[in-house]
This record gives structure tokens, C-alpha cells and sequence, in this order.
């Protein structure tokens, strides 16, 4: 459209959302000061802004705000729609003016972050073929149930999910990767052979071993109390693998009536993170922490103790962080209070909105550590 309306007539673009809006005016400088550097579909809105600079006329975006507008929208939608059934998609090819086209980073606004990254961005990417295994098994695993294909980036985006630790973000990072030393990674090592094998079950001590199969004391016992306390969610219980940890940020809950359960999405983020890290943990302070201690364990009520700890850590972070001196990156109360609800103990009694209680009156249900039942 841009190509086709003469250069000195006016434009106005009623667009969805205010991004167009915001990168082509509000941002621009910014964006062209730094090369594009983190954006997604640069050459798209380079060629854009370049043609859009040729015109000799006012050009306005703004976000659609009535009726008729988002009647527009969707007859333009409902065009192209008829036209690529019938004449196949066509790719556009803009007319550039090399004079108006601003390439690399301003040098007055360069830091050395931005210059690293832009010479980062401009190596050619090594794909580790561990890694393209490991997310290839994932995709798989997410891909038969989801309705859209996902890719690799929303894979790799997932693991910035704010519900995740720092440091849980970090494990399943280099899980993805397979950058543990363990398992196989030592049996190419002359003198080390015996790393390799899992010292309590003789068997390769690889992630997934550690994760869901180990038969020392942790990996059963948290599990199963994970497993009771996501029972309380009035949702189906099945022990996870290891490309549902691993996709633990994007796996969808549904009602009955096939209604996302975003609440439900969010305490399974928490719930499955904490508790393949917690297992990690305990595998790495019983082999490497008490390496010279023959058949040294974690007892049950230790392993009891670490989880509710840790689960009521997570609680208590949720209540501290609904409070208004956080300004935006505070949770939502009602967020809170629907992720946790159904595993408190003495819910009944606690007021409805219990998000306010500044001391420790507010805990997960005891119950929920027992491990009898090993799911």
C-alpha cells in the first residue's frame, strides 16, 4: 500500500496494537542508534521506514479504537485472506533508497554491552548437536498436543518465565544444552570411567536417571509429595519426564470444558521446577558433597523438611511481592491467591484475601508431605 498511494498523498495506518506505532515513532531513534539490536523482524521494518522516508507527505499510525476500525481490520483481513487462496502468497519487493538507508550502531551511543552483542549477532550460530537433540525431543514431546507448531525461540524464551528462579532458570538452560558433566561425559575420560555410573544403582548416570529413575533417597520422596500437592489442584496427576520438565514453562492446563487454566499453568511452573532442582541438589551434595562418606544419604524427614521449606519459601515470595512498593513487577493479589489456593493449610480460616497477612500464619499443608504414595 505504501508503494501504491502517490508519494504526496497522506497515509493513516489503523493497526491492531500500538507497536508500529511506537517502534516507527515513539522509538526510532533508539532502535537505529543501536542497529535493531534484539529485534525480531528488522529487515521487514528497515525497508518499511525507508520507503515511508521517500514520501514527501504525513504518514500516522494509531491503534484501532471503534467500530468501524476494527471493521476495516478485518475486512482487510478477510482480502488477504481471499487472495492468497486464490493467487498464493507474493513477496513484495520494496523500491530502496540507498541514501536513506541507515546501517550499523551510532558510536556516540555504543556501551560495550551493545558492541558485544552486535558482534555476537553477526557470527555465524554453532548449533551443539547434544543441544539440537535434546530440544528437537522436547518440540516433539510439545508439539502432539499442541494445537500450533512451536518453535525453538518460544522453547528457549520459556526458560525467562518470571515464575522460574534465577537459578532454576540456569539448570534447565544448561539441561537443554546437556552442558552437565555427567553420565557419558565422563566415560571419555581415562581415569574417571567410574563418574559415569550412578554409584547408588550402578547404572549411567545421566539426567534423566537423576531426575526420575535414581532409587536414592530424594527423587521418589519429592515427587511424590509434588505429586500430592498438585492433586489439590483438582487436576491430573502423571509423573513428569524429562522433556516436561524441560517444557515446564509452556505446557497448557485445560478445564472440562476446555478453558485455559492459567493458575493452574502457573503453580505447575513452580511445582515442576522447584522440584527437579531440589532433586539436582540433593544428587549433588550426596555424590559430590559427601563423595568420601561410604553410602551417605538424606534422611526422609530431612528431605521432608528441604521441600516444605522450599514450597513455603515460594508462598511467602508471592505474598511479599503483592505488596505496592514493587510499583509494575508487584503480582497481581488475585494471581497469588488463585495459584496457591487449595494447598494452604487451614484455608477455611484464613481471610479471603490472606495476601495481606504480614506474618506467618500462611503455609502449605503438612499433608501434602507425605510419601507413601510415590505416584
Amino acid at each position: 500500500a505504501v508503494q501504491l498511494i502517490p508519494k504526496d498523498v497522506p497515509i493513516e495506518f489503523i493497526c491492531e496494537t500500538q507497536f508500529l506505532r511506537d517502534v516507527l515513532c515513539k522509538d526510532i531513534q533508539r532502535w537505529e542508534d543501536t542497529d535493531w539490536l534484539g529485534m525480531s523482524n528488522k529487515p521487514a521494518l528497515k525497508d518499511l521506514i525507508n520507503v515511508l522516508r521517500q514520501r514527501c507527505t504525513p504518514t500516522s499510525f494509531r491503534k484501532a479504537n471503534s467500530k468501524n476500525d476494527w471493521s476495516t481490520i478485518d475486512k482487510g483481513r478477510h482480502l488477504v485472506k481471499y487472495l492468497m487462496d486464490n493467487s498464493g502468497a507474493k513477496t513484495v519487493s520494496l523500491t530502496i533508497d540507498p541514501t536513506l538507508n541507515l546501517s550499523g550502531a551510532k558510536l556516540s551511543h555504543l556501551s560495550q554491552r551493545i558492541a558485544y552483542r552486535l558482534i555476537i549477532q553477526r557470527r555465524p550460530l554453532e548449533v551443539r548437536r547434544s543441544t539440537a537433540l535434546t530440544v528437537q525431543a522436547v518440540l516433539a514431546k510439545l508439539n502432539l498436543t499442541s494445537d500450533h507448531t512451536i518453535t525453538a525461540d518460544e522453547l528457549w524464551q520459556s526458560l525467562r518465565n518470571s515464575d522460574f528462579r534465577r537459578p532454576i532458570s540456569d539448570f534447565l538452560w544448561k539441561c537443554l544444552h546437556s552442558a552437565f558433566r555427567v553420565g557419558r561425559f565422563w566415560a571419555k575420560i581415562s581415569g574417571y570411567e567410574e563418574r559415569a555410573q550412578c554409584q547408588y544403582c550402578g547404572v549411567i548416570d545421566s539426567m534423566s536417571h537423576i531426575l526420575l529413575e535414581c532409587t536414592a533417597p530424594g527423587q521418589i520422596e519429592i515427587w511424590a509429595m509434588a505429586g500430592n500437592l498438585w492433586r489439590r489442584k483438582q487436576a491430573e496427576w502423571t509423573k513428569p519426564d524429562l522433556e516436561d520438565i524441560l517444557s515446564a514453562g509452556m505446557r497448557p492446563w485445560f478445564s472440562d470444558k476446555k478453558k485455559r487454566r492459567p493458575f493452574v499453568e502457573r503453580m505447575w511452573r513452580i511445582l515442576i521446577s522447584e522440584a527437579a532442582y531440589l532433586i539436582w541438589c540433593l544428587r549433588c551434595e550426596r555424590t559430590i558433597g559427601h563423595a568420601m562418606d561410604d553410602n551417605w544419604t538424606h534422611s526422609r524427614q530431612e528431605i521432608r523438611a528441604r521441600w516444605g521449606y522450599i514450597m513455603n519459601s515460594r508462598l511467602h515470595l508471592d505474598i511479599a511481592m503483592t505488596h505496592r512498593r514493587f510499583g509494575r513487577a508487584a503480582l497481581w493479589p488475585p494471581l497469588v491467591l488463585s495459584t496457591w489456593c487449595g494447598t494452604l493449610q487451614d484455608e477455611l480460616a484464613l481471610p479471603d484475601d490472606w495476601t495481606k497477612i504480614r506474618r506467618v500464619l500462611v503455609g502449605i499443608n503438612p499433608q501434602t508431605y507425605e510419601t507413601w504414595d510415590v505416584g
